[in-house]
């Protein structure tokens, strides 16, 4: 971690007495500029120190707002549920523009480890303009997460206008490791898209610092090991107890490792189905993506940066 140096702190004071202790968390003054902004946008005078304070302890800026923007949305967000990334965003938006180039009419979604709910909640944004019918159910272990997506539901139906498409967008306790959740799912019938950002930093990494490509501090310190420590049996169970047991047509999944797409690849039939890798725009790995062949959405392989 860059340390802070005398000058940089005089610098930041000479800009603002706030700035300074956003430099604990940030360690760049431009971008200690940009949240002290956002802080005083955000929120009214009275609750500016305390702000201050909770991001010099390393809060995530996103626990203190509350929110998240999210390709055009404004996701809630508190402690106790992961924050919505731009990487997961990136795919979200790609996956939306594919199905709208491929006239995906009407589309059934189930997303894993849900969290937030910003997933099913994008998709819907962003393809209700051109979809008749949009069904989407959400599900994950977390009480607090499903708290907080369904929150992020009401208000999603509240601003936005629903009445142009037949969209059923509903959120579900279920576990991923239970070979019987599916039977949950059974009133929405046959799915076309499985969507997952699951937990997959293994824990060795989870404990490096970010000078050995592990975890910010900040994330360990605060957000939660429930829904970032994991690894390939994760996907595997996404497999068995989702996608298979659905009748998916296809699956997109965010990973941060080459060995979880191989997982992925050798839990399916290569006769059967389609695997590949996407890229995020930073060039890094970022989803493991599947079609099953013969079907209506083969056209995800066009997402892919590498065939597995």
């Amino acid at each position: 971690m860059t340390r802070l140096t005398a000058k940089l702190i005089r610098k930041a004071k000479g800009v603002s007495r706030l700035l300074p202790p956003l430099l604990r968390a940030n360690r760049d003054i431009n971008r200690a500029q940009l949240e002290l902004k956002w802080i005083k946008n955000e929120l009214p005078k009275e609750e500016w120190i305390m702000a201050i304070n909770r991001r010099a302890r390393l809060v995530p800026l996103q626990y203190i707002l509350k929110s998240q923007p999210f390709g055009g949305l404004s996701i809630a967000c508190r402690e106790g549920v992961l924050v919505p990334r731009w990487e997961t965003e990136e795919w979200c938006t790609r996956l939306a523009e594919l199905l709208e180039k491929n006239n995906a009419r009407t589309l059934k979604i189930v997303d894993a480890c849900t969290g937030t709910g910003c997933i099913p909640l994008l998709l819907n944004h962003q393809i209700k303009y051109f979809a008749d019918k949009f069904e989407a159910i959400g599900f994950d272990v977390s009480i607090e997460a499903l708290e907080l997506a369904k929150k992020n539901l009401k208000t999603y139906i509240s601003n936005h206008d629903m009445s142009s498409t037949q969209t059923k967008i509903s959120f579900q306790s279920a576990n991923v490791f239970d070979p019987n959740l599916c039977k949950n799912f059974s009133e929405i019938g046959d799915i076309d898209i499985v969507t997952a950002n699951p937990p997959y930093i293994p824990a060795e990494d989870y404990l490096k610092s970010t000078q050995r490509n592990g975890v910010e501090r900040s994330v360990r310190l605060y957000e939660p090991r429930l829904a970032l420590v994991g690894d390939v049996e994760f996907y595997t169970q996404l497999i068995n107890n989702v996608v298979l047991p659905l009748s998916a047509k296809g699956f997109v999944f965010e990973l941060g490792y080459v060995h979880q797409a191989c997982a992925v690849r050798q839990a399916l039939d290569s006769n059967l189905w389609g695997v590949g890798t996407m890229n995020d725009s930073a060039t890094k790995l970022r989803c493991v993506v599947g079609w099953r062949k013969g079907e209506s959405l083969t056209f995800l392989e066009s997402l892919c940066d590498t065939i597995l």
